[in-house]
């Protein structure tokens, strides 16, 4: 049997994807904005299922199930409409109605469906937290695990949790928004002068510079296997009355390094969002006794709350779904007919799933510009003697990674041994704010060395202490804290990039490179290598690596 995941829930959403499995096995996945070069974007992902089948050489015809992982369209602008009445919703009416009479009309599945002449055997919709719960089921080695999907909104529900017995799940709680943590953090992303739904990760990085000045207690907590959000308070919020001062939403992101306020409400944010998911999660595992936990929704992605997680209650499975937003709902609404014709698959994640190029497919793009270029055998033993050089590379090889986060096959590498190199990054290559951190890459044989708690972290998806012996050696990739956002590099996943760290470990001593994703502020990160040659001519890279090309700029 062949399935398609999709992710698409039209204007209002984000990170429209598709992923493909087979006989039980997810082969495929790709996010529709590194096909069309827009972040985040919410299209109909027409391409992604395209590449979906390419990838599999197949027609749309001989695929028995198309599965999308949100109920049907109106379904979410109906409930919407509702919640503005409410008063849970501060949206625009107009807007609103203009979505729901669109979802019956021009932006109707059934209306691409037809338009794109899509002809899948069965179209069928899953419910959104089902969708991301099934993104993670398969890839939990346990057979009793307690999954918790948390995230800004499905369609009425923000938080729901399952418990895992076998390939089995049973509805635990489920809570409905506005009551929802997605909520709280992106609201608080706004107050701190960013985009919210977009740059959470930003208040995560800000949130080390502050201290912990302000007590959120009336806006978030957690009681007895629940939790409570003041969405009144929250809601487009543009200033909060805080021990006895009035902190207003900056106007723009560049002020907020230096604000102290804005800082210390960065670190408070942070750290009441840790304590409530703390004690949300712990009610369960005390409960049912179980220390194997799988994770999605956008929440899910908040590294240094899943850092503490894994810390303070010593879990032993810990599964986090790299794909974490709704991009990943494409997977598990892929993976769930298996289950029900009982050929689904356990296995662990692999994250590179998306588009892969061979070198002579990327040698017609080096002559298509006309570039100078050498073919290098021991590619990683190069690369890492540059590196050593403090030289600046784009590293493009392999399949693409599916989910946020460059793991070693579109990643812009660099050394950590000086801290000026994450200044450098920050400014001449990512044109990005010089507080905001870089994240290492660290041979897995070595991680007991660097890190003081983490053994494993293969999608730099938890953050950690650096040991004492490693603090000053690695100043590049260390935050302020003295945390980092480690990627440990297992041979059997990543060959090539564990070759390459491991040559520069020979070369330097270090078993650790700095690993960014390779694109520029705003742009998705590349997938094709003509987006990884416009990349490299349009920042300050020095050499790019593409397969076993490596390209210099001409004096």
């Amino acid at each position: 049997m062949i399935t398609i995941g999709i992710n698409y829930i039209g204007g209002p959403g984000h990170d429209s994807s598709a992923a493909i499995a087979v006989d039980g096995s997810l082969k495929f996945a790709i996010a529709e904005e590194r096909l069309t070069r827009r972040k985040q974007d919410s299209s109909f992902p027409i391409k992604a299922i395209q590449a979906c089948l390419d990838f599999e050489g197949i027609k749309i015809e001989e695929v028995d199930e198309m599965v999308f992982g949100w109920p049907e369209l109106n379904k979410h602008f109906a409930t919407s409409i509702k919640l503005n009445f409410t008063g849970a919703l501060k949206e625009s009416f107009p807007r609103q109605a203009l979505n729901y009479y669109r979802s019956l009309t021009s932006r109707n599945v059934k209306r691409y469906i037809e338009s794109y002449q899509l002809k899948p055997k069965k179209i069928t919709h899953l419910d959104h937290h089902f969708a991301h719960a099934w993104s993670v089921v398969p890839f939990l080695e346990s057979e009793k695990s307690l999954i918790f999907i948390v995230d800004g909104r499905g369609i009425s529900e923000s938080t729901t949790v399952y418990l895992k017995n076998g390939f089995d799940l049973e509805v635990l709680e489920r809570i409905n928004f506005p009551n929802s943590l997605g909520l709280y953090y992106a609201e608080m992303t706004s107050m701190c002068g960013f985009r919210k739904y977009s740059d959470e990760w930003k208040v995560m990085g800000l949130a080390p510079f502050g201290k912990k000045s302000f007590d959120l207690s009336h806006l978030i907590a957690s009681t007895s296997g629940s939790h409570t959000v003041n969405h009144k308070t929250l809601l487009n919020v543009e200033q909060l009355a805080l021990n006895g001062k009035v902190i207003q939403r900056p106007e723009s992101d560049e002020v907020a390094i230096n604000d102290e306020d804005i800082k210390d409400l960065a670190h408070s944010a942070q750290y009441h969002y840790e304590q409530t998911i703390l004690k949300f999660v712990k009610y369960y595992t005390n409960l049912y006794s179980i220390k194997s936990i799988g994770m999605a929704g956008g929440v899910g992605l908040n590294c240094k709350a899943n850092g503490y997680l894994m810390r303070e209650l010593q879990l032993e499975e810990f599964f986090i779904q790299p794909a974490a937003t709704d991009d990943g709902t494409a997977i598990g609404a892929a993976l769930y007919p298996f289950h029900l014709n009982n050929t689904i698959k356990k296995e662990q994640f692999y994250p590179y799933l998306g588009k892969e190029f061979t070198n002579d497919e990327i040698k017609e793009v080096l002559d298509k510009y006309h570039l100078d270029y050498q073919f290098i055998d021991e590619v990683e033993k190069d690369a890492a003697s540059e590196l050593a050089k403090e030289k600046i590379i784009g590293w493009f090889q392999g399949r693409d990674e599916f989910g946020p986060r460059a793991l070693g096959n579109r990643s812009i590498v660099s050394n950590p041994g000086t801290a000026k190199m994450k200044d450098k990054v920050n400014e001449v290559v990512k044109y990005r704010e010089s507080w905001r951190p870089f994240a290492p890459s660290l041979l897995k044989e070595e991680a007991e060395n660097v890190l003081k708690n983490i053994k494993s972290s293969p999608y730099m998806i938890l953050t950690d202490y650096v040991s004492e012996d490693y603090a000053e050696k690695i100043p590049a990739v260390v935050h302020v804290d003295g945390t980092l956002r480690p990627q440990t590099v297992d041979k059997d996943i990543n060959l090539r990039y564990w070759n390459l760290i491991n040559e520069f470990y020979i070369i330097t001593g270090l078993p650790v490179v700095m690993n960014t994703s390779f694109n520029l502020k705003g742009e998705p990160n590349v997938c094709h290598p003509s987006d990884a040659v416009q990349t490299f001519f349009t920042s300050g890279l020095d050499i790019l690596y593409l397969g076993n090309y490596k390209v210099k700029k001409k004096p």
